[in-house]
């Protein structure tokens, strides 16, 4: 049932929280969709070990944070790179383009901004679990 004020109108409370769940299935969707691409499953099974080793080490507090927050950026950063090449190979594909060479460096530009996440990441790792191992 639509929440209306007492004027008659949809009250906008309601709006906000249908276009917060679209929002989220869209999410969820892109996030879905992204589990087909080989380099977002290995960060997954990535993710899983050093979830293993968190638990099985018993890591707690802002260790544990690092570690969450290591695992959300390498994910997240992934995600944006799929949709960075994604949309270069259907801009590429659109217009006929074969190899561009801007377009490579778009790709590139991603994939080493996933590095430089990945790399601070293990960075955060060999702190969080060096002492442990």
């Amino acid at each position: 049932m639509k929440q209306r004020s007492n004027d008659g109108r949809r009250n906008s409370a309601g709006r906000g929280a249908v276009r917060l769940g679209r929002s989220f299935r869209f999410a969820t969707r892109g996030i879905w969709v992204a589990r087909l691409g080989a380099n977002f499953r290995i960060h997954l099974v990535s993710a899983g070990g050093v979830v293993f080793l968190t638990v099985a080490h018993g890591i707690t507090g802002s260790h544990l944070g690092l570690v969450v927050w290591s695992i959300a950026a390498v994910l997240s950063a992934e995600l944006m790179n799929t949709a960075v090449e994604r949309t270069c190979d259907f801009i590429a594909e659109l217009h006929g383009i074969d190899r561009d060479p801007r377009i490579r460096d778009i790709k590139d530009l991603a994939a080493g901004a996933v590095l430089v996440v990945a790399l601070a990441a293990l960075v955060n790792a060999l702190i969080v679990f060096g002492p442990r191992l």
